[in-house]
């Protein structure tokens, strides 16, 4: 153990969110059932969680991995520059830190690692150290968007990631590893795509069978070879009722999710959460609406306040229901899965200096209608995720 960022650290964890028992009570007479006690951890959207050394969570574009009952959080660290607010422009999402005064030395920049966390409460998060450290990449270039799978079939971790050429062109890469917290290694810079979508962000899926799917901005959403490292050709496409980026692909109970935003170059305030399903990754998919925009908010680009969670979305991870279903007061336990949305707030960092790596998170558990379709989100100070 060394106790320095950028080196691999392991050990118990600090918690910043609040831990709270609910116990099951006994539906004849009310009796505590201590030994099936459930619990509700509230995770902040004011605050960031800590690692096991006390400090904040270093943030930035991120990805969940699930793995043997572990969660394994990667962020993309662009480093500790100042987040910029771009509402001033007149328009909060469109400055992207190239025009004076909203320049920003960190983004476009060859020195963006991959760090990774370790949970399995919410509560207590483990740092792991860099999983993609500049040295595993080839060339200096502009790493953004990391996601991280599991290769059942060859027992190995799969990061896909955008490499950018410095003032030129994007690029999707590959690194493995045998282990979730790396180090990974790249294999390829440039990985060929199919269809006409745009090389930047994107989400990769693997579905109940195995197969893995890439989908990202344009919209295209192809399959994956057997190994998770290259597209098989077979793809198709669908639109957004306006333009729109970052997706983000889940299933739940038979049904295939998308959802994608509104552009936001890092932008303070967030976007739309479009919503879209359908009956398998290459099929045809359904707009089902916008779940995330301020319904009492009159749209004003230079306002941070169009969109209920004022956060990008970033991820949408499964956290298994409690065996048993429990009455706590009005609210009921199912045995449903949780779906736990999780978007970036950019340009939220409150210690001083406002470090962009510290930027805040957003947690929401999603609710689902009867005609499987996602509930408007409302904002939430704190989310609450239920365990055995």
């Amino acid at each position: 153990m060394v106790g320095a960022r950028g080196q691999p650290l392991c050990g118990l964890a600090c918690v910043l969110v609040t831990l709270v028992w609910v116990q099951m009570i006994g539906s004849m007479g009310g009796a505590a059932i201590g030994a099936n006690a459930l619990r509700a951890v509230n995770v902040s959207n004011t605050a960031l969680p800590r690692d096991q050394l006390g400090q904040r969570l270093l943030t930035g574009e991120a990805d969940v991995l699930e793995h043997e009952g572990t969660y394994y959080f990667y962020f993309n660290n662009w480093g500790g520059c100042p987040g910029v607010d771009c509402c001033a422009t007149g328009n909060c999402a469109t400055c992207c830190f190239t025009a004076r005064p909203y320049t920003d030395p960190c983004v476009y920049t060859a020195n963006h690692t991959v760090v990774v966390y370790a949970t399995q409460d919410f509560a207590n998060f483990t740092y792991l150290g860099v999983a993609l450290p500049t040295s595993a990449r080839p060339e200096p270039r502009i790493e953004f968007r990391p996601h991280v799978v599991y290769n059942a079939r060859d027992a190995r971790f799969v990061m896909w990631y955008e490499s950018r050429i410095i003032g030129g062109a994007s690029m999707y890469a590959v690194a493995v590893s045998e282990t979730p917290q790396g180090p990974f290694t790249t294999l390829t810079e440039n990985v060929a795509m199919a269809g006409s979508g745009r090389i930047g962000d994107y989400d990769i899926f693997v579905d109940d069978d195995g197969i893995a799917y890439h989908v990202r901005t344009g919209f295209v959403v192809e399959q994956l070879t057997a190994n998770y490292t290259a597209s098989t050709g077979n793809f198709t496409t669908f639109s957004t009722p306006q333009a729109a980026e970052a997706p983000i692909m889940f299933k739940r109970q038979g049904t295939y999710y998308m959802i994608a935003g509104t552009g936001c170059c890092a932008c303070r305030g967030g976007s739309t959460i479009y919503l879209f399903a359908a009956s398998h990754p290459l099929s045809t998919y359904t707009y089902l609406g916008d779940f995330g925009s301020n319904t009492t908010h009159a749209f004003d680009p230079a306002s941070p306040w169009n969109y209920v969670t004022r956060s990008q979305p970033t991820a949408v991870f499964r956290v298994p229901s409690p065996t048993r279903a429990a009455s706590m007061g009005s609210e009921t336990l199912s045995h449903d899965d949780q779906y736990i949305f999780l978007g970036n707030q950019w340009v939220t960092a409150a210690e001083p200096g406002h470090p962009r790596n510290h930027d805040l998170l957003y947690w929401s558990q999603l609710s689902f209608t009867a005609n499987n379709s996602i509930e408007h989100l409302q904002w939430q100070d704190a989310a609450t995720i239920h365990l055995p």
